[in-house]
Order: C-alpha cells, then sequence, then structure tokens
C-alpha cells in the first residue's frame, strides 16, 4: 500500500513539474515575441520616436536643443 501511494504521489509530483516547466516556456515565448515586437517598432519608428521626446526635452528646457526645417516662414 505504501508503494502505490508512493509512486503515485511521485508521477503527480513529476507531472505537475512537467506542467510548471511548460508554463515556463510558454512565458518564455511570450517575451521573445513581445522583445521582438519592440525592436521592429522601433527599426521602422525609430527617428520619429526620437524627434518626438527630443521636441519635448527642448520644450522643457533640458536637452540639446537644434533649429531645423520646423515649417516655418520661409
Amino acid at each position: 500500500m505504501a508503494f502505490i501511494i508512493s509512486h503515485l504521489t511521485s508521477r503527480t509530483y513529476v507531472a505537475l513539474r512537467r506542467q510548471r516547466g511548460q508554463g515556463l516556456v510558454e512565458y518564455a515565448l511570450i517575451l521573445v515575441l513581445i522583445a521582438v515586437v519592440v525592436v521592429v517598432v522601433l527599426l521602422t519608428n525609430g527617428q520619429a520616436i526620437h524627434n518626438l521626446y527630443s521636441n519635448i526635452a527642448c520644450g522643457m528646457g533640458i536637452g540639446h536643443c537644434t533649429l531645423g526645417d520646423q515649417g516655418g516662414d520661409q
């Protein structure tokens, strides 16, 4: 009887460990997918994001402000 109980508990433990490992792999895959999306967004929109933050910093009086073509009087 004790053998049967120990066998069942060990099999349950192994099954729970396998599920926990599967969950960790799923979370890792989700994090990799998010990282890939962030890299793609930054590569495609990086300059626009840089300009946005530069304009905000310049408006607050911090950072290096450059006078580029801002669509003013020509």
